[in-house]
């Protein structure tokens, strides 16, 4: 490898690792708004699953009966 080359890239990496903690740190705190709302839309749909499945065996056993 030249060795102006091997310099130059010395001089670029310190700052390539400056903007991947800045992208990484970005991104995290994105995904911290984001996750406890994907949370609580789960919970939401789980609930809503469970308490339609619930029904549906009360209405189940009420008609069977019939």
């Amino acid at each position: 490898m030249p060795a102006s080359l091997l310099d130059r890239l010395q001089r670029v990496l310190p700052l390539a690792d400056k903007v991947a903690d800045e992208v990484v740190c970005e991104e995290t705190e994105i995904l911290e708004k984001v996750i406890p709302r994907m949370f609580e839309v789960m919970h939401r749909v789980a609930k809503f699953s469970c308490d339609y499945v619930r029904r549906g065996r009360r209405f189940s056993f009420v008609f069977s009966k019939c």
